[in-house]
């Protein structure tokens, strides 16, 4: 009896200790969003990547979301994570394009993530992202979504019916800047997205740039009375961790965020366009006008959209490297 005890005694012990163990080997990120905790794109990171990733990785990882704008300032929030003040973001490419150009190409593209991972272009564009923000890019989600102008005044058009933003203060990030100026527009940096509504409300700008979601629930659509169509660029929110955090972690919690990352970037497709249905049916609701251009006019609009895009990688990074990440992210027939 004494000798079964003991031995019952023992397994016991071990099982208390193998579980504590596991308990103590399931390590902790802190993530913020770029954007505030309501917007589309922050809840397709929450909905689709962290709660997968705390489901799956029960013991291995989990995901604390932390907060949107109202912990780091979205400008400040990429050389936060690049110091370690958190340990993951969830922040559109063009929020730190000056810090890595090839960001803007990745919005610049007419490929689904799946097709650039495939061709080989993420895992040679990853290493720029550990160098220059000493961060690991875990995925390229939401690219389903697109961006649209919206005006309050009527739109004007020039004689070949491409939209004319002469005069016109606009509300711009690094994501549609390039292609505001090239329109005659005057860009007006609000980098909070929370802070639009009131520069609209106080008319210190007569519209903005927006993806094809969000709109609905940051309560835009009633300051404005036209969307500009057709639609251009395509989203890259990047998921990255910071360097220092990701070498530290055990190769299981790696290869299941690698592996919950690709996933995403498929899963977050799907989700996002659903909820741009969604949002563009509130939008009309709200009675936004669709002003679609004539068919040369949206022809030469897109043309310039991509054109200024792409002029302002190859001014980073110099018209050769920017001409070889083009024939990997922009197909022409």
């Amino acid at each position: 009896m004494h000798t079964k005890f003991v031995k019952g005694l023992a397994a016991a012990v071990m099982l208390v200790a193998f579980a504590a163990g596991a308990q103590a080997e399931e390590v902790v990120l802190k993530a913020q969003t770029a954007l505030p905790t309501n917007h589309d794109l922050s809840q397709s990171f929450l909905k689709v990547f962290v709660e997968r990733v705390n489901e799956v990785g029960k013991g291995v990882v989990r995901i604390d979301y932390i907060g949107g704008p109202e912990v780091t300032p979205p400008s400040k929030a990429a050389p936060a994570l690049q110091r370690g003040v958190f340990d993951m973001l969830h922040t559109p490419a063009a929020y730190h394009a000056g810090i890595v150009p090839q960001g803007r190409g990745l919005m610049a593209t007419n490929l689904t993530p799946a097709e650039y991972r495939a061709n080989g272009t993420f895992d040679e564009l990853a290493p720029l992202w550990a160098e220059k923000l000493n961060a690991k890019i875990i995925a390229i989600g939401e690219t389903g979504a697109q961006f649209h102008l919206y005006l309050v005044d009527q739109p004007k058009l020039t004689s070949e019916g491409v939209l004319d933003l002469t005069g016109v203060k606009i509300r711009t990030t690094g994501a549609y800047r390039p292609l505001v100026e090239a329109l005659g527009g005057t860009p007006v940096q609000i980098t909070n997205a929370g802070e639009v509504y009131t520069a609209l409300e106080r008319g210190l700008v007569g519209g903005f740039g927006w993806p094809t979601v969000g709109l609905n629930s940051q309560g835009l659509a009633k300051q404005v009375k036209y969307r500009i169509d057709p639609p251009f660029y395509h989203l890259a929110n990047v998921v990255l961790v910071n360097m220092d955090k990701w070498n530290a972690l055990p190769k299981a919690a790696q290869d299941l965020l690698t592996a919950e990352g690709a996933r995403y970037e498929e899963a977050s497709i799907k989700h996002i366009v659903a909820a741009g249905e969604t949002d563009a049916a509130g939008v009309r609701a709200s009675g936004v006008k669709i002003f679609t251009l004539p068919p040369e006019g949206a022809k030469k609009y897109l043309d310039i959209a991509y054109g200024v895009m792409w002029d302002q990688v190859a001014a980073k990074m110099g018209p050769e490297e920017t001409a070889a990440l083009r024939a990997k992210l922009y197909k022409t027939d």
